[in-house]
């Protein structure tokens, strides 16, 4: 069983002011007369990592607050993914720029067809390269115009909270933001950057925007794909790891940029193989400040991500 929580409450991002409803994951539930729908979309990875594509609804029980809700509908997403794509052009990138273009063209052509994304770099302040569009062709040409700034330092903060603001602007279905960036982007300047992205946190997740986060680990000792992280930098590692695990995304680690390939393609077939859950509840049953919504699934050895559908 995986679950993810919430708290009602006011966050303000760069003047986008929004009231936070509560979120987790759990399953099945009592029939009352007056109930209204709530939505969530659901990722099921099996031991290998790889998206499970034959769920059945009989397999999946939802709850809130532990109590038990009705699973009405399970199928595939009918509209396209909305992949905001945050690429690092910092100093510390230079050196992977070749590695990282040839990752970023098999992601987007993984999704051709499937997905609108958009391009920002955040060498320095974030700068939008593409808007979001469904012609492919415009994410490679600008990913084989991308150029590191040799001096610049990240503002991955800064970045983020751009994102936010234009999801919320344009409220897409299926928003999803996918950062690349490397530990030495902001090595020892960001402290506290765990407490600074904490707001822009509180926005994505009421979004049910997941953040999925691939990162280049230059700091010995380090298994590839690993997740653990480097003490010399820990608001660094501390504040991607809250970022991805808060939103429902994930934190992927590579000790070189020649594996940058294989996590961002995981991630595409992740995108793919989403499920849209529709689950019923009482209509005044959420009225309580703290709603946790847990989701089970009636196999073994799963790794379950939930976000909201809002």
């Amino acid at each position: 069983m995986t679950r993810l929580s919430l708290c009602r409450r006011v966050v303000v991002v760069a003047a986008v002011v929004v009231a936070l409803a509560v979120a987790g994951i759990w399953a099945g539930a009592p029939r009352l007369e007056a109930q209204s729908l709530q939505q969530i979309y659901l990722t099921v990875l099996d031991k290998d990592g790889q998206p499970v594509a034959d769920l059945r609804p009989d397999e999946v029980s939802i709850a809130e607050n532990g109590v038990r809700r009705d699973v009405v509908y399970m199928a595939r997403p009918s509209e396209p993914a909305d992949v905001s794509l945050l690429v690092d052009t910092s100093g510390a990138m230079a050196p992977a720029t070749t590695h990282v273009r040839n990752a970023l063209r098999a992601f987007v052509g993984a999704l051709d067809g499937h997905a609108r994304m958009s391009l920002v770099t955040f060498g320095d302040l974030p700068v939008r390269v593409v808007a979001p569009t469904a012609e492919m062709t415009r994410m490679q040409d600008a990913i084989d115009g991308l150029f590191p700034t040799e001096g610049a330092s990240s503002r991955f903060r800064d970045a983020l909270a751009s994102a936010a603001i234009d999801i919320g602007e344009r409220r897409p279905s299926r928003p999803t933001i996918v950062v690349l960036t490397a530990d030495q982007s902001s090595a020892g300047r960001w402290a506290d950057l765990e407490h600074r992205v904490e707001p822009v946190v509180g926005l994505l997740q009421v979004m049910g925007a997941p953040v999925h986060v691939v990162a280049i680990r230059s700091e010995p000792p380090f298994d590839v794909f690993s997740s653990s992280f480097s003490r010399s930098t820990p608001g660094w590692w501390a504040a991607l790891e809250t970022v991805a695990g808060r939103t429902g995304g994930q934190l992927s680690t590579v000790r070189a940029s020649v594996g940058l390939r294989r996590p961002l393609l995981e991630l595409a077939d992740e995108i793919l193989g989403q499920y849209v859950i529709t689950y019923s509840r009482p209509a005044e049953d959420v009225s309580v400040d703290t709603l946790e919504i847990g989701v089970g699934i009636a196999r073994d050895d799963l790794t379950v991500r939930v976000t909201l559908v809002t």
